[in-house]
């Protein structure tokens, strides 16, 4: 029940809510991020094996918020588009993908409006690029089991423990959570153990409040 308005290079962008009206459009967009990744592990088994060929990567972002929607353009030349700050946060948070080692990641604005209808871990407060003012971003996981839930305490204890400047604290929560959710975090986890010994060298002063600030898209 989306759309998809552009093919940019190896990426495509799409919306929910418009031009179709969903109200429900953050889950219906957490979702079809899901299936896209599914649908990706479908399409390596079929060329890995029988055709010998590299596995294809894939990484998404999800955000929500206003936007202008519409025919934009000039009379030559003119396409239904959609433009605003939640459009590049969205793009912002794609870009982030590699760097925290997840394969799809939620702003906290979707998260707020679905977070009973997933899994999802908090990754981070994050100022994206160009932005002074810092934003909650998570990924979200399917094929859950029982354990996710009893690892999720310890992941969210280990957030707690980062925002008090309890680096090393933090850093062995991270050691104890490599190979939890099927190892689907481990990527991530070796990000965090890095950032953590990094704030260690740093002067925080005692009100910090936890954001990192990016420094590129």
């Amino acid at each position: 029940d989306g759309m998809i308005i552009k093919y940019i290079g190896d990426a495509s962008m799409h919306i929910h809510n418009a031009p179709i009206d969903d109200p429900h459009h953050p889950k219906t967009a957490v979702a079809t991020g899901l299936k896209m990744l599914k649908a990706v592990e479908k399409f390596n088994e079929d060329i890995i094996i029988p055709q010998g060929r590299p596995p294809v990567g894939m990484g998404a972002g999800i955000n929500t918020g206003l936007g202008y929607i519409g025919e934009m353009g000039s009379t030559r030349r003119h396409s239904y588009d959609v433009l605003g700050d939640a459009v590049s946060t969205a793009a912002r948070i794609e870009s982030k993908c590699k760097e925290y080692g997840c394969l799809l990641l939620v702003g906290g604005a979707t998260v707020e409006q679905c977070k009973d209808d997933f899994f999802f871990l908090k990754i981070d407060d994050l100022a994206v690029k160009g932005k002074s003012v810092g934003i909650a971003i998570y990924t979200v996981l399917d094929d859950i089991t029982e354990k996710y839930h009893a690892a999720k305490k310890i992941h969210d204890a280990m957030h707690q423990a980062y925002r008090n400047q309890k680096f090393e604290v933090a850093i062995s929560m991270c050691k104890q959570l490599k190979s939890e959710f099927d190892g689907k975090m481990d990527k991530y986890y070796d990000m965090w153990i890095e950032r953590c010994e990094f704030q260690l060298t740093q002067e925080l002063p005692a009100d910090w409040n936890g954001v990192f600030i990016a420094t590129s898209k």
